[in-house]
């Protein structure tokens, strides 16, 4: 299993859709001959941050996010990923830009429009390639007339529907037959986290919205990519990194070809 950054996806894609994107990231060599073996070869790509999902949880949980660790056994690869962030927004900002927090400038909700980076889904869009998001209505602002589709999905107390609605738009939007990447943002394992919930619900919850995805994904012959953004945040582990001073938390990317 290869070690690499989160910083590595966007130049990724960015070699794979032909594009330029500036970043001092190297492209997964890994990943792209991966994807260029696949008969037919990938025309629609999508990624999948499912906040919080860290290594740890990544394996603790693998009996309830059974379909996920079953796209890697199914000849997909799975990579340990260093983090740029131990929050959301930074995290998946460096995940669209390959860059660090410091460099494009976005590390909270109020930074977001702000930066005069763009992020991959821009940079495609702007080359004819076109693009989709389905995340948070915050965040999905800045990206109102920047790309093909955007899909907002309001803030809300019940965490579950929040998830089912981003599964819903990502698996309509995969229809559009012209689309070639799609970005989609999973909550429900970070809310449980922060408020001490059932994390096995959670991720049974994210495991099945994430089959449903992969069952779509297969149906366009497309390439998937899951990762997490950051460390789960857990006040038991939070207090041990800083009694022992361990590093930030890994997390995982898993990179399929679904087959339905």
């Amino acid at each position: 299993m290869q070690s690499i950054s989160l910083l590595q996806i966007a130049p990724t894609l960015a070699e794979f859709f032909g594009v330029h994107l500036v970043s001092q990231a190297h492209p997964v060599k890994q990943i792209l001959k991966f994807a260029y073996s696949r008969k037919p070869v990938p025309q629609v790509v999508v990624l999948v941050v499912i906040d919080s999902l860290d290594f740890r949880f990544y394996f603790d949980f693998a009996d309830e996010l059974e379909t996920i660790h079953d796209l890697v056994e199914r000849d997909g690869l799975l990579f340990e990923c260093e983090t740029v962030s131990s929050h959301t927004t930074p995290a998946i900002a460096s995940i669209l830009t390959g860059l660090r927090p410091e460099s494009h400038g976005i590390l909270t909700g109020e930074d977001v429009g702000t930066s005069n980076v763009n992020s991959i889904l821009e940079i495609l869009e702007d080359e004819g390639q076109k693009t989709a998001a389905a995340i948070e209505t915050k965040g999905a602002k800045p990206l109102w007339r920047r790309i093909s589709h955007v899909f907002a999905v309001d803030d809300r107390e019940d965490i579950f529907e929040y998830d089912e609605l981003i599964k819903t738009h990502t698996i309509s939007v995969l229809k559009k037959q012209d689309l070639r990447l799609v970005f989609s943002h999973l909550r429900a394992i970070d809310r449980f986290a922060h408020r001490g919930g059932d994390l096995s619900v959670a991720a049974k919850a994210t495991d099945e919205n994430m089959r449903a995805i992969a069952t779509a994904v297969g149906e366009r012959d497309g390439m998937l990519l899951i990762c997490g953004d950051h460390e789960t945040h857990l006040k038991d582990r939070k207090a041990k990194q800083a009694t022992q001073g361990k590093a930030p938390a890994t997390v995982p990317l898993i990179v399929c070809c679904p087959c339905i």
